[in-house]
């Protein structure tokens, strides 16, 4: 994909993190979670949106709980918020949703009601593979009528379910709960406050975080003294510069190439500091899908890309203090020759 040309070497080309991924991952890891000795349910998802956005796969454990230790599984309905810390989330819990919770109710289906015997008195417990077909085939459509047109299918938040465990369905419980998750590209899940439906759902985190790498490939927030991918600088909403009409992709760049910059130099204490940390700046750009659910905010964030069109490198260090870029500090890095034309680019996105 080409970049939009720039006015320094060191400005990189735009991470167009959600119309038009530009990293590939090549395959797809199914972690199997072993809980209690039992095996939650495992989805692996298939998101697809608009013809401009590209299809991607996340891999979810989904939390398995036991409807016969309380009720709160067993009462929870469409906008209540689920809280729980053990492994096995047997203390699962309804909290108000002001408050840290891993998961909002969209849909509380009873499997009892369908025709047929699959999910009779004396049916087997679902496999996880079937689990995962009752994710979209069921969670999905009854998520995006709980939202409406707020569903991003590419932002923070993820289509899960938690179902009865083999205890409940023991038990007679027949009832899935369909939910809201916010899940990193690892499949660790995040903490949530307040109700998806009040929030802004754009994929970005705070100034200051600096997200994982492994394998070439941005990861989840981890501390900046860890090695990472890129560190945020800022956030930017597209909305006061394009107001409701959707841009495209290459007036996204145009802008951004200008603001980012700026707000890099900004967030390092002055224009300069960028050539001397030998940092990247990148950034998001917003697909029409997204657009549509109303999420503008985009990332500008500092990464290292030691020669035009390569990988990002791996850096060690908050970008305003002592940083290394693949084990060499700034100082070390000759600079690279300015890029005689555009040149693929790098995305740290979601």
């Amino acid at each position: 994909m080409p970049m939009t040309k720039h006015s320094s070497p060191r400005s990189a080309p735009p991470p167009d993190s959600d119309s038009r991924p530009r990293w590939r991952i090549a395959a797809i890891i199914a972690l199997l979670l072993l809980i209690a000795g039992s095996v939650a349910a495992l989805i692996i998802v298939q998101a697809t949106s608009d013809p401009e956005d590209e299809e991607r796969w996340e891999t979810i454990a989904a939390p398995t709980t036991e409807s016969v230790a309380g009720d709160a599984f067993g009462s929870s309905s469409a906008g209540d918020c689920l809280a729980w810390s053990a492994p096995d989330a047997a203390d699962l819990a309804k909290v108000d949703c002001s408050e840290e919770h891993r998961f909002e109710v969209t849909a509380a289906i009873d499997l009892s009601t369908f025709p047929g015997s699959e999910f009779g008195q004396d049916a087997g417990f679902p496999t996880e593979l079937r689990f995962s077909e009752l994710r979209g085939q069921l969670c999905e459509p009854a998520t995006k009528d709980y939202l409406g047109s707020r569903f991003d299918p590419r932002g923070r938040y993820s289509i899960n379910l938690i179902n009865p465990g083999e205890d409940g369905w023991e038990a007679g419980e027949r009832t899935i709960r369909c939910g809201l998750q916010n899940v990193g590209a690892s499949g660790q899940v995040f903490p949530m406050f307040g109700k998806a439906s009040e929030q802004n759902m754009s994929m970005v985190w705070e100034p200051g975080f600096c997200i994982g790498i492994n394998l070439d490939i941005p990861t989840d927030p981890v501390p900046c003294e860890e090695p990472h991918a890129y560190e945020v600088a800022g956030i930017v909403d597209l909305g006061e510069q394009f107001g409701d009409n959707h841009p495209p992709v290459s007036e996204q760049d145009r802008f951004l190439d200008e603001r980012c910059r700026q707000v890099a130099a900004d967030y390092l204490g002055g224009p300069d500091r960028l050539e001397q940390q030998s940092l990247t700046v990148f950034w998001d750009t917003r697909s029409l899908s997204s657009w549509l659910a109303g999420n503008r905010l985009v990332n500008c964030s500092l990464g290292g890309q030691l020669d035009p069109g390569s990988a990002l490198a791996t850096l060690v260090g908050p970008a305003r203090g002592e940083i290394t870029i693949n084990g060499q500090r700034p100082d070390q890095i000759a600079d690279p020759e300015p890029p005689a034309a555009p040149a693929p680019g790098l995305a740290p996105g979601n």
